[in-house]
């Protein structure tokens, strides 16, 4: 069951770093004219559900999942004002989004391959899906780059 619990909290984690930062992306994108904010507002709206679902499960395995750092959040914070207002550019966006989701897609990935044949067959489905999304979303921010 250890297994089940690590995965799911790596999912929340993933999940809830990813809608602080492209939260902020928005923010930051606001009164711009970028072209990406869409797709961008898409992604943030999948990792809401992702999110949502995934807390969910923790309740209900009566887990309190861990959050992240103020430090942590502050730095990425931080690092997308500066990007952003270095350049604001569709292009410059879609790298930065697609960075954080790559990093994503290792870290569940990783995450998936130490934990299927042990971990609950859900959470594993869980996992599977967000990757997928996070592998889409790569694929479909390509397009600005």
């Amino acid at each position: 069951m250890d297994e089940t619990n690590e995965l799911l909290e790596c999912i929340y984690e993933d999940c809830e770093m990813a809608t602080v930062t492209l939260t902020k992306l928005l923010e930051e994108l606001q009164g711009k004219d970028n072209k990406i904010k869409k797709a961008i507002e898409d992604i943030l709206k999948e990792y809401e559900k992702y999110l949502k679902d995934t807390k969910k499960i923790l309740k209900e395995h009566k887990i309190k999942p861990k959050k992240i750092g103020f430090m942590a959040k502050i730095g990425a914070k931080e690092g997308i004002h500066l990007n952003v207002k270095k350049d604001n550019s569709d292009s410059k966006i879609s790298d930065i989004v697609i960075q954080g989701l790559v990093m994503g897609i290792v870290d569940i990935t990783k995450k998936i391959d130490s934990f299927e044949k042990e971990a609950n067959k859900d959470v594993v489905n869980l996992a599977n899906k967000l990757l997928t999304f996070q592998e889409e979303s790569v694929n479909k921010l390509k397009e600005y780059l």
